[in-house]
């Protein structure tokens, strides 16, 4: 198991965001967290990716302790937040250079060139950012985050605000970079058809609780997708 969380809650102001949180992914997984606005997914992104800390519980990465080995963590993980920035003043190779040279083993510039043309940038990679189209940067930005070859990547809406040809070419990505690297991936979205289309297991919170967890296919035998999610986070029978 590369991901495991117990009884994990976090505070706010008096406000629990997430309430004795448990549930674990396996490797090689592509792994889908639901839940409506304000349920606790990105809190508990940033406590995976030990960006905040939990008022108690523990979670392991690859069987790290995230809250007493963060850099160890750092080393097997990497992510693509919802809200990525990018220094459009560089060129797509240029970026991606300067975020290797944040990692101990540098990626060399045949392996960037290979990256750059794995997420669909080949021709573009000398062009500045800011020519670039919402689908291009997210490419990039997809490209970023396997600078440093991670075993487990998190991405929070990778295809919010793409059109269909965009988004279509972002799921081929990523089902290529599951199946010929073995990368888990672990994906929040708000896009059921992201799940139907990527995801083997699924997990759905509400109000900092898991509702529902398991296998894709099993569940989708109960009904579609839209049935399991809107029956878990509107009070229904589970």
């Amino acid at each position: 198991m590369i991901i495991k969380v117990e009884n994990l809650v976090k505070r706010y102001d008096g406000h629990t965001a997430l309430d004795g949180l448990d549930f674990g992914v396996e490797a090689g997984d592509v792994f889908a967290f639901l839940g409506p606005n304000g349920a606790g997914k990105t809190t508990t992104i940033r406590i995976l990716t030990a960006i905040i800390r939990a008022d108690s519980g523990s979670v392991l990465i690859g069987g790290h302790d995230v809250f007493k080995e963060p850099a160890e963590v750092k080393k097997i993980i990497n992510a693509l937040p919802e809200s990525s920035g990018y220094y459009e003043w560089m060129t797509g190779r240029e970026y991606l250079g300067f975020f290797s040279d944040l990692y101990e083993g540098k990626t060399s510039t045949q392996d960037i060139r290979a990256l750059l043309e794995a997420v669909g940038l080949h021709g573009k990679e000398d062009h500045l950012i800011s020519s670039y189209s919402r689908g291009m940067k997210q490419r990039l930005g997809i490209a970023r985050s396997l600078i440093n070859r991670p075993k487990l990547l998190f991405l929070d809406e990778p295809t919010n605000g793409l059109d269909p040809i965009g988004r279509r070419d972002i799921h081929d990505l990523l089902i290529d970079l599951n199946r010929k690297h073995g990368t888990t991936i672990f994906l929040s979205t708000h896009l059921l058809d992201d799940v139907n289309r990527l995801c083997n297991r699924i997990a759905i919170i509400n109000y900092g609780k898991i509702v529902r967890t398991g296998e894709l296919e099993k569940m989708k035998g109960k009904g579609t997708i839209d049935d399991i999610f809107f029956t878990s986070t509107e009070g229904g029978t589970l």
